[in-house]
Parts: structure tokens; C-alpha cells; sequence
């Protein structure tokens, strides 16, 4: 198989995606159906590439807005918003302008169930798509999650884990359900840093606290740069799933709503005077300020808000078959989300802390 893929969506996802196989040699189509979109694509893999200190070999990228030329790809990477809708629309189109091929499809998505997309899929292609999902920032995130649909067959699974690691990624095979497995342990982490915030907890404060505890980013700063429409739709997701284990949070809603989706609009939780993602903290919004004090509060207990639910949600997933192993949640947690790799994981953060039990809504 030749070294190239298409990439469908030119977003923030899609030019990283598309910037890492550039990166190992690969030929890549771009595909949106939006000119301006285009327009700025390889102005942003020249930045992603450079920001890796890698040179960027125009000849190999081909950008388009004829959804006909991916056909010629033996790998179509979807990577467009996360929406179940919007991705079935586009997978109709593909099917309809495929002319008897079938080609490995996979979708990026964060969330959604990899069998419930392929619902508007014909047979052989059910077969042949999979979840394939890269993590933010695509060039300091290692690990990308491998997840089977209903009908996927076991020679797809074992395509994509190569294709992963032809672009040096560290691929783990995980059960379909919402969210999957890094994003069922993520969102309770999320969820508590927006109740502490809603009760009056300052948001440098819980930054800052997450940050000695060893995460790379604190939550807030993380939330910005996934992209708070991202955060919200994702949410969403677990929200129909789980129920009871999500919040409904009023301030993100009102953020999103606003047109405040973090580092790429300039303002989120934080604000951005330069927008190219990655680059610098950002000031804390003054309109997010604390309302309440917050004295009454140990650093000790907001470690625990943040972490507990992190390291029950682990728990869960092992229980409910998500993963095989709860070293994949250590494993996971470390090269997905930047959880210090000195505590080796949040599962075994959470037995050495005695976590059982400790979880505070």
C-alpha cells in the first residue's frame, strides 16, 4: 500500500492530522467543502511542521473541494465537527461518489459510537471503518484510539494499528461505547473543574493546582484549546449516555453561545491575544472571576475533586469492558491527556491514594 491518505476537514484536527503524515513521507489530499477553509490549510501545516522543526514539502499536499478525487486514496481519515449528523451526511456522500470502491474509512470522532455512525454505511464498508482518534495537540500526543464498530473486521483493526504507527503513534485498541475510553476519563476531570468554578472557586486558583499536581495544562487552558463547541458537542454525547455522571454546565453553554470557543476565536476561559494554538497561556477571562471566597476550601480537596472522578471513571470502563487491562488507563491517561508520567497513570495514582469511595459531586 502507497504512502498516502485523504483527510476529510481542513480544521484545527484535520491540518495537525494532515501535518503528522507529512511529516513520514506520506502523500496527502485535503479535502472541505469550504474555500476559505482551504484557503488557509497549508499556511497552517507550514506552522504545525515548523513548529516541529520539520521542513514541509508542498508537492506532497493536494487540497480539494471535489469529494470524488479521495476515492483515489486507500485511506480516507474523517475528521469534521462532532456531530453524528453531519458525519452520516458526509459518509452518504462518499458512498454516492465512490463508483464501486470501497476504501478504509476512519473517523476521528471523539465520542460517538463508531457503530452507530456506520448505520448509514453499506456492508463491505462497515467492514472496512473504524475509530481512529488522535488527541490535541496532535504533535505532542503519542497515543490514538483504535475502536471497532459492530461489523468492522479484525483485518481493518490491524491496518489502522500500522497505519498509526507509520506516523510513530502508539495505538490502543479500545471497546465502542460514547467517548470511548480517554474521553470517559477526561470528561469527569472537565466536569469537576467547571463545579469548582460554579461554586465560586477562582479559576487561577484550580489552574494552578493542577499544574503542580504534574498535569501539563490545567483544565480550563485544555478545554480552550480542544475548542469549547468541541467540549460542548462531546459533552452532549456523554450526556445522552451517562446521565447521572454529567454537568450541565450554564457557563460553558453561555460561552459557546456567545461565540467564545477558546484559543481559536481569542477568547474562552482565557483570553488570546495571538490565536495559534499552543503558543502561550493566555490571561484568565476577568468576566469569569470568582464571585464567593474560596477560603474555605484545601488545595488537598480541590486535588480530589479534579482526580477522583477521573480514577473512578477508569474503574467503570475496565468494569464495563471498555478496556481489558487498567494499565491501558494509565497507559492512556499519561500519553493522552498529560497526566504526569511520575504518578505512572491515573489508576495507579488512585490505589496508591486510596481513592475508592473518595469521589465529591
Amino acid at each position: 500500500m502507497r504512502l498516502s491518505v485523504a483527510i476529510l476537514g481542513a480544521g484545527l484536527m484535520g491540518t495537525a492530522i494532515a501535518a503528522a503524515h507529512l511529516r513520514y513521507g506520506f502523500s496527502v489530499l485535503l479535502y472541505d467543502s469550504v474555500d476559505s477553509v482551504l484557503q488557509t490549510a497549508s499556511q497552517r501545516i507550514a506552522h504545525e511542521l515548523r513548529l516541529q522543526n520539520k521542513s514541509f514539502d508542498k508537492s506532497r499536499l493536494e487540497q480539494t473541494r471535489n469529494i470524488e478525487i479521495v476515492h483515489s486514496y486507500p485511506i480516507i481519515i474523517e475528521t469534521i465537527t462532532e456531530k453524528r449528523k453531519a458525519k452520516q451526511k458526509l459518509y452518504r456522500l462518499l458512498q454516492d461518489t465512490a463508483k464501486g470502491q470501497t476504501p478504509y474509512l476512519f473517523s476521528n470522532t471523539s465520542t460517538i459510537s463508531i457503530s452507530g455512525l456506520a448505520e448509514v454505511l453499506e456492508p463491505d464498508w462497515r467492514q472496512q471503518f473504524c475509530g481512529f482518534h488522535f488527541f490535541h495537540p496532535v504533535r505532542q500526543r503519542s497515543l490514538i484510539e483504535i475502536i471497532a464498530g459492530k461489523e468492522t473486521v479484525p483485518e481493518t483493526i490491524m491496518l489502522a494499528r500500522e497505519h498509526a504507527r507509520r506516523i510513530e503513534k502508539q495505538p490502543i485498541t479500545v471497546g465502542d461505547c460514547p467517548g470511548f475510553l480517554v474521553n470517559r476519563i477526561l470528561n469527569p476531570y472537565l466536569n469537576s473543574a467547571l463545579i469548582l468554578l460554579e461554586k465560586g472557586i477562582a479559576l487561577n486558583r484550580i489552574e494552578e493546582l493542577a499544574t503542580k499536581f504534574g498535569m501539563k495544562i490545567g483544565p480550563f487552558r485544555m478545554m480552550d484549546e480542544i475548542g469549547l463547541d468541541v467540549v460542548f458537542h462531546a459533552g452532549w454525547s456523554l450526556y445522552k449516555a451517562f446521565p447521572d455522571r454529567i454537568f450541565n454546565s450554564p457557563l460553558l453553554l453561555k460561552l459557546v453561545e456567545s461565540g467564545c470557543l477558546g484559543r481559536k476565536t481569542g477568547c474562552g476561559f482565557m483570553l488570546y491575544p495571538n490565536k495559534v494554538s499552543w503558543e502561550g497561556d493566555g490571561i484568565p477571562n476577568p468576566n469569569l472571576s470568582a464571585t464567593v471566597s474560596d477560603s474555605n476550601i484545601s488545595d488537598n480537596e480541590i486535588i480530589h475533586h479534579l482526580f477522583v472522578p477521573m480514577y473512578e471513571e477508569a474503574i467503570r470502563c475496565y468494569e464495563d469492558g471498555v478496556i481489558n487491562d487498567l494499565a491501558d488507563a494509565d497507559f492512556a491517561s499519561v500519553h493522552a491527556l498529560g497526566f504526569p508520567p511520575e504518578k505512572e497513570g491515573i489508576v495507579s495514582w488512585g490505589s496508591k491514594n486510596n481513592c475508592n469511595g473518595l469521589c465529591v459531586q
